[in-house]
């Protein structure tokens, strides 16, 4: 039995990227994260039955006594006043991986940190309050790096934005899962990244998957692995021709050819900005 099938059955259920902490919850797993079930849906003997697929919290995710995991996720109201952020860190560990150690680094490059936690032990959030020196995407993208080097780690960070303590941060938050979990299959080149640099693909791909003239456009363009890696590059590197082709190890008369012969093809001239940007969808929805 799937997922949609036991939401078809228990209407109320609600569906999460990691177990609940709440005894109140039975957590099912599914293919990409749980299912919450109130107990008190159920009668004994189903209570009996999910008990043999359910997800125990490991300890790790035992965060109740967090004030921004009950901000986040019980709706529990903001005291403090100012603009806040939340990072959300993504890891792979080797098994002699130092958890503490790592943790004394991060809240160590971060000092203007409220809070910070393991819904996972493979998820971090961190929650930052807004600071005049806050650091920027490319800071943060060298620091994890390093701390890649220095801890055997693979990191994917998303950077959250700065959100008034006024609004409905669990609301905010919830989207921002949503986007990091759907869009950090698509960014590739970057261990850190936000919004701003996925916001065109995220908030256009229904349109784009639904649209029979995008469609008829990409099957009839065949675009061939090399002028994929082209166009992905081009895009990284905002059009410029020199950039990309540092990054492809290619000539640049090389790379001027392939641009001209794809122009013969499509009719795109991907040194136009418009072009690039609807290339770049088409291959990315």
């Amino acid at each position: 039995m799937n997922r949609t099938d036991l939401q078809m059955i228990y209407p109320d259920a609600e569906h999460h990227s990691y177990p609940s902490t709440d005894q109140a919850y039975l957590s099912v797993p599914d293919s990409d994260g749980y299912l919450w079930i109130t107990k008190n849906s159920l009668s004994e003997k189903e209570i009996a039955l999910f008990t043999f697929f359910t997800v125990e919290a490991s300890p790790f995710e035992l965060n109740e006594e967090h004030l921004w995991y009950q901000i986040l996720f019980h709706q529990k109201q903001i005291e403090e006043k100012g603009r806040f952020r939340i990072i959300q860190i993504m890891l792979q560990t080797s098994k002699n991986f130092l958890v503490d150690a790592w943790k004394e680094h991060i809240e160590g490059i971060f000092s203007n940190t409220v809070d910070f936690f393991f819904l996972t032990p493979q998820l971090a959030i961190l929650v930052e309050k807004h600071a005049k020196h806050s650091l920027n995407k490319d800071e943060l993208e060298g620091i994890f790096l390093t701390l890649d080097d220095d801890f055997e780690t693979v990191s994917r960070v998303f950077v959250g934005g700065f959100h008034d303590s006024s609004e409905a941060l669990a609301v905010l938050f919830e989207e921002e899962q949503a986007i990091f979990k759907e869009e950090g299959k698509q960014i590739k080149r970057k261990t850190v990244f936000g919004i701003a640099d996925v916001a065109l693909h995220y908030f256009t791909k229904d349109a784009l998957a639904k649209s029979s003239l995008t469609r008829s456009m990409k099957n009839a363009w065949r675009i061939d692995d090399e002028m994929r890696e082209i166009i992905q590059a081009l895009w990284t590197n905002q059009g410029n021709l020199s950039s990309t082709a540092k990054e492809l190890f290619m000539h640049r008369n090389t790379l001027q050819y392939r641009l001209e012969k794809f122009q013969e093809n499509t009719g795109m001239q991907l040194k136009n900005t418009d072009d690039l940007i609807l290339c770049y969808l088409l291959l990315n929805h």
